[in-house]
C-alpha cells in the first residue's frame, strides 16, 4: 500500500486504484479493512501515511465497488475524550454508499455493557452488524439536460413528505416500487404533487440513519429518520438496490415536473448517542474534536438537542464535513436546498447562539451553498435556544408563531384579531431581515411533529399510546379543538364544523404572505389517529391512505394554491420599514375593514370579541382606497372566526362590484361556475372565510 494523499478525505479512485484518507488526530494507528460481497473480511491493511491529523495511503488495482472500513487502534480513556476499541469496524464519515442500512445492536458499543461499574473496552466485534461503506466510482449519471426549478421564494409551496409513508400503500404504484425513492419518482405519485401544484418537496431525513436502541427493545423503529449515521449516503432501506442512482432518479423525475427537492437534514448530533451510547463512526475515530462536552470531562457530552449528543460546528473539523456534506449534496444530487433541524444548536460558537456564527459565515461565503434553499427550524432545547427571526438574511424560518397565532384564532379564541393579521402579512415584527423587500415567514399550520389537519380539527388531547411511553411523549399544548367530540364521529354538525376549519386554515395560510410549508397528507384528509409524536410508527399511522382520499378537500387545496400563483398580491407585497411601525401593516397595497365596511380603528383592534375583519389587496395605485375602480387587480378576503353570522359592508367605491371567488362555508369552498355579482353587502357565515375579486366592467 502506498502512502496517497490526505485529501480529498474518505475513499477516491484515481490513477488505477483507491485513495482513503480519514481524520483521527489520537489514533495510534488506522487500520483499512476490505470486504467481500458476502462482508467477509478480506484483508487488513494499516494506512501507511499520517498528515497532521490525517491518515492515508492508496491502494492500487483496486476497482470502486469494494466494501470497507476503518479500525482505530488507540487508547481507551472516556474521560480524556478517547474511546478508541480496535474490535469495533467504524464506517467511513465520508462514506458516499452504504451496503446496508444501520441497525441497532449489542455489539456496536466501544464498552464492555454487561460490566458498567467502571467503563472497559468491549471485545466483542462488531463487524457483522455494521453496514460497509462502498467505494465510489465515477459519477456517469444521465441528468437528461434536466435543470433545476429555481423557484422564486415568496412563490415556494412545499410539500412535507415522507419518502416511505407516501407511496407505501399506493396502488397505483408497482408493488415493488411502493415505500422508495423510486415509488417517489413513479408517474403516479409524480401526478399527484402536480395536481395538487406544489413547487417543491421536503423530503425528511434521507441521510443514512439508525433507530435508537430504546425503540428496538420495543419492537418500534426511528420512522422519522431524525437520528443520522453518515452525511453523505442515502439510506439503503429506501432503494430497490442501489441508493445512489435511485435517489438521483426520483430527483431527476421531480425536477422535470418543475419540482424543487428540499433535503431535511439534522446536523445538530448523531446517532452514536451519549457516552453510554452505539460507537458507528465519528466517537471511534475522533470523539473529543466532534461532539460538544465539558471542557474538564469529555466524557460528559453536551446535549442541546435532546438526543445524546450535540455536534460541535463550532470546531474546524466538524464544520468542514458538514460543508462537504451540503456541497456533496447539491453537486452529485442535484438537490435545491435544505431544510435544518433544530438549526439554533449549527449557530452556537463556544456556547450560545449568534448569527454571526462560523457556520453562517461558511455558508455565506460558500459559492455553491449560498444560494440555494435555506431553512431553519429556528431552535434547540439548550440555553437561549428559541431564536426566531434571529437567522441571517437569506434564511426562510420556521414560523412556529404563525402556526399557533391561525390555530388560535379558528378556533376562535378572543384577542387573537391583531396577530393574526400580521402573522398573515409576513410576521415581519418577528423576521426583521434588514431592508429585504419580502417576508422570509416559512409558513405553516401542520408540521410532521404534531397532529395532522384532520387530527387537529377532530382532537382536544394526543393520544400517543402506541409510543409506548404512557402517553407522555409529544406536545401537550396544541392548540386543537374537536369540536365537540373526541376523535372519530359520524355526527353531520361537527364534521360539517371540521371541513369547515380545515378550509380556512388552508385558505388562510396559502392566501398569507412568506413562503408555505404543506404537510403531506393533509390534502387528503390523512389522519394519525390522535399521535402527534408518530415518530416511531412505522405503519397504517403514518402511511397515506390511498384508498378512501378526500377528494372535495384535495380539491380545495389545488383551487387555494391556484389562486396564490394567480396574481402577486397573495405573496410579494412589499413594505417599507416605516410601514412596519404601527402593526398590522398597513401600505398602499393593503387597506383593513370593519364588518360595517369603515376602515378599522385602534378600538376595534383592540376589541378582545372582534372576531370579524376584511382585508383589501389591491394594485400598486396612488390611493386604492378611494380610486379603486382605477385598479388593474383587486381582492377583499373576509373572515368572521366568531360564533354568529356576519353581514359584511363592502367597502364604498365606485366600482362594478364583486364577485365570490369562494366562499369555506359554501359549495365545500369550491368556486362556483358563474358567480353572481355582488355589490353592497355580504353575509359570511360563522367560522367561515371568503375571497372576493373585482367583477370586470359591465
Amino acid at each position: 500500500m502506498d502512502t496517497g494523499k490526505a485529501y480529498p478525505m474518505g475513499a477516491h479512485p484515481r490513477d488505477g486504484g483507491i485513495n482513503f484518507a480519514v481524520y483521527s488526530p489520537h489514533a495510534h494507528n488506522l487500520i483499512l479493512c476490505l470486504y467481500d460481497e458476502q462482508d467477509q473480511e478480506t484483508e487488513r491493511l494499516n494506512l501507511p501515511a499520517r498528515s497532521g491529523d490525517i491518515w492515508h495511503g492508496f491502494l492500487p488495482d483496486l476497482e470502486p465497488g469494494v466494501r470497507y472500513g476503518f479500525r482505530a487502534e488507540g487508547d481507551f480513556e472516556p474521560d480524556r475524550g478517547l474511546l478508541f476499541n480496535v474490535n469495533k469496524l467504524l464506517v467511513d464519515p465520508y462514506a458516499k454508499a452504504l451496503s446496508a442500512p444501520f441497525e441497532p445492536h449489542p455489539n456496536l458499543y466501544a464498552h464492555d455493557t454487561a460490566d458498567l461499574s467502571g467503563l472497559k473496552p468491549s471485545d466483542t466485534d462488531s463487524a457483522p452488524q455494521v453496514p460497509k461503506a462502498l467505494v465510489p466510482g465515477p459519477d456517469t449519471f444521465d441528468w437528461q439536460d434536466t435543470v433545476r426549478p429555481d423557484t422564486p421564494w415568496p412563490q415556494t409551496v412545499l410539500y412535507e413528505v415522507h419518502v416511505k409513508g407516501f407511496s407505501q400503500l399506493n396502488p397505483a404504484v408497482p408493488e415493488e416500487l411502493r415505500g422508495t425513492y423510486l415509488g417517489l419518482a413513479h408517474d403516479a405519485s409524480i401526478g399527484h404533487l402536480t395536481d395538487l401544484g406544489v413547487t417543491a418537496v421536503q423530503l425528511m431525513p434521507c441521510l443514512a440513519f439508525m433507530s435508537e436502541p430504546r425503540l428496538a427493545d420495543l419492537n418500534l423503529v426511528n420512522y422519522w429518520g431524525y437520528n443520522p449515521a453518515n452525511f453523505f449516503a442515502p439510506d439503503p432501506r429506501y432503494a430497490v438496490d442501489d441508493a445512489v442512482t435511485e435517489f438521483k432518479t426520483m430527483v431527476r423525475a421531480l425536477h422535470q415536473a418543475g419540482i424543487e427537492v428540499i433535503l431535511d437534514v439534522v446536523y445538530n448530533h448523531t446517532a452514536e448517542g451519549n457516552l453510554l451510547g452505539p460507537m458507528l463512526s465519528h466517537k471511534g475515530l475522533h470523539a473529543a474534536q466532534f461532539y460538544r462536552h465539558q471542557p474538564d470531562n469529555f466524557s460528559h457530552f453536551i446535549d442541546t438537542t435532546g438526543c445524546g449528543n450535540t455536534v460541535d460546528i463550532h470546531q474546524l473539523y466538524p464544520l468542514t464535513l458538514v460543508m462537504d456534506s451540503l456541497r456533496h449534496w447539491l453537486n452529485h444530487y442535484q438537490v435545491d436546498g435544505f431544510r435544518f433541524d433544530l438549526a439554533a444548536t449549527l449557530g452556537r460558537e463556544a456556547w450560545d447562539f449568534t448569527p454571526h456564527s462560523a457556520f453562517f459565515k461558511a455558508i455565506s461565503q460558500d459559492p455553491v451553498i449560498r444560494h440555494c434553499k435555506l431553512i431553519a427550524e429556528p431552535w434547540d432545547i439548550g440555553r437561549g435556544g428559541y431564536q426566531l427571526g434571529q437567522f441571517p438574511e437569506q434564511w426562510y424560518e420556521c414560523n412556529d408563531r404563525y402556526r399557533d397565532t391561525l390555530r388560535r384564532f379558528w378556533r376562535g379564541d378572543g384577542g387573537t384579531l391583531p396577530e393574526f393579521a400580521t402573522r398573515v402579512m409576513g410576521s415581519r415584527d418577528l423576521l426583521k431581515k434588514g431592508s429585504r423587500s419580502y417576508s422570509t415567514s416559512l409558513n405553516y399550520v401542520t408540521y410532521h411533529d404534531g397532529f395532522t389537519l384532520e387530527d387537529l380539527v377532530s382532537y382536544n388531547q394526543r393520544h400517543n399510546a402506541a409510543n409506548q411511553e404512557r402517553n407522555l411523549d409529544g406536545h401537550d399544548n396544541n392548540l386543537s379543538y374537536n369540536w365537540g367530540c373526541e376523535g372519530a364521529t359520524e355526527d353531520d354538525h361537527i364534521l360539517t364544523l371540521r371541513q369547515q376549519t380545515k378550509r380556512n386554515l388552508i385558505a388562510s395560510l396559502l392566501l398569507s404572505q412568506g413562503a408555505v410549508h404543506l404537510l403531506g397528507g393533509d390534502e387528503i384528509g390523512r389522519t394519525q389517529q390522535g399521535n402527534n409524536n408518530a415518530y416511531c410508527q412505522d405503519n397504517e399511522i403514518n402511511w397515506f391512505n390511498w384508498s378512501d382520499p378526500d377528494q372535495r378537500f384535495q380539491a380545495f387545496v389545488e383551487q387555494c394554491i391556484r389562486i396564490r400563483g394567480s396574481s402577486t398580491l397573495f405573496h410579494d407585497l412589499i413594505f417599507s420599514a416605516e410601514q412596519l411601525i404601527n402593526e398590522p401593516a398597513t401600505t398602499d397595497k393593503v387597506h383593513w375593514y370593519r364588518c360595517d365596511g369603515y376602515a378599522m380603528e385602534i378600538k376595534d383592534w383592540q376589541d378582545p370579541n372582534n372576531h370579524c375583519l376584511g382585508i383589501l389587496l389591491s394594485s400598486d395605485i396612488d390611493n386604492p382606497a378611494i380610486n379603486l375602480h382605477l385598479c388593474s387587480e383587486y381582492y377583499l378576503i373576509l373572515v368572521n372566526a366568531g360564533q354568529h353570522d356576519i353581514v359584511f359592508t363592502l367597502p364604498a367605491n365606485p366600482v362594478t362590484g364583486w364577485q365570490r371567488v369562494f366562499d369555506t362555508a359554501l359549495n365545500d369552498g369550491l368556486s362556483e361556475d358563474t358567480p353572481a355579482r355582488i355589490r353592497t353587502s355580504y353575509t359570511l357565515k360563522a367560522h367561515s372565510l371568503a375571497l372576493l375579486a373585482r367583477c370586470g366592467d359591465e
